[in-house]
């Protein structure tokens, strides 16, 4: 086992402390901590099939395939109604303004990748959502909408003040924001920024419905019953927010969980109302449901980013951006 560490310090910022794990398919690691998951060369080409892996001996989980070559994962969506999925790639740092990052699309069936079918001015892209055929992506400046079908850029929701936008979710009409308020700082380190928020998109209007310390980093989102649900990159928690009510003031965040570990990032809801949710210090993946005990599902992930679940096969997508990654994983 070989590991690269990295840490910062508390409380002015979150302490990071990573351990990045080989495996057999010996793929090469980003450079630097994952916290800032430095540039790389872009791959040459545009179209591939999935790689279905050996199985695995050492820490990281077996997994049933591995969607591979890829440039810093950072989240996968699935699409549904073209069974597709979407994978955003930062392809360089995680806030860094370099017209470098791209979507990927591929066909849940015949499991055929096409590594870059959206790069029109993408930054770093990390959450996404769909609401109606618009595809919309979360990037360092503001949310870009697609057309979901073909790719074609359909204009930018600017969301003012924002520090690090990050995760996505639709409630079938509009679509929801985390505002993570946090920067990339010298050293890989993370430094907050005070302007955690939750932003509600419809159209092309943004609007922010929840702000303030209280939202303890939001992260991944989920929309569940007629609510939003959130996890937070600070503590270990699960929360969910009424965003029905008629005042910022009225959405106050109502824990529903606590994890064993901390910074959470991916968030999804299963058919049997369970939740499964990536954690950095976990390393890993966990599932359960409010008011019980999460159990680890898979371990030894280094820096799991913001989960995909295939409702039609039931699988479950981890991607991971240091290995540059996505797994997949079969759940029953």
């Amino acid at each position: 086992m070989t590991g690269l560490k990295c840490a910062t310090r508390l409380p002015s910022e979150l302490r990071v402390t990573k351990t990045i794990a080989f495996t057999l398919f010996l793929i090469p690691l980003l450079a630097g901590c994952p916290s800032n998951r430095q540039a790389q060369k872009t791959l040459q080409g545009t179209s591939h099939h999935l790689d279905v892996p050996p199985p695995m001996r050492q820490r990281a989980p077996h997994a049933n395939a591995v969607i591979t070559r890829l440039r810093g994962p950072e989240s996968v969506l699935y699409d549904a109604q073209q069974d597709v999925y979407f994978i955003s790639n930062l392809n360089g740092g995680l806030q860094t303004v370099d017209n470098n990052g791209f979507i990927t699309r591929v066909d849940a069936k015949t499991m055929f990748v096409t590594l870059k079918w959206i790069e029109a001015g993408l930054d770093a892209p990390k959450g996404m959502g769909i609401a109606g055929d618009t595809l919309y992506v979360s990037d360092i400046l503001g949310v870009r909408k697609f057309d979901r079908r073909t790719g074609r850029p359909l204009g930018e929701v600017e969301l003012p003040g924002a520090t690090l936008i990050n995760d996505i979710v639709s409630d079938g009409r509009n679509v929801y924001v985390s505002d993570t308020g946090l920067r990339v700082a010298e050293g890989h380190t993370f430094a907050r920024t005070g302007t955690d928020a939750i932003w509600k998109i419809s159209g092309d209007r943004a609007e922010k419905i929840a702000s303030g310390p209280e939202l303890k980093h939001p992260n991944g989102l989920e929309w569940v019953d007629g609510r939003l649900w959130v996890v937070t990159f600070g503590p270990r928690e699960i929360y969910s927010l009424n965003v029905a009510r008629a005042s910022a003031r009225d959405r106050v965040p109502r824990t529903v969980a606590k994890l064993p570990r901390g910074q959470l990032d991916g968030l999804v809801r299963l058919e049997d109302g369970t939740l499964v949710v990536s954690s950095w210090l976990g390393e890993g993946i966990y599932r359960g449901t409010p008011g019980a005990r999460f159990e680890p599902i898979l371990t030894g992930i280094d820096a799991p980013a913001d989960l995909g679940y295939d409702t039609k096969r039931h699988r479950l997508l981890v991607p991971i951006p240091g290995a540059n990654q996505v797994t997949i994983h079969a759940l029953r």
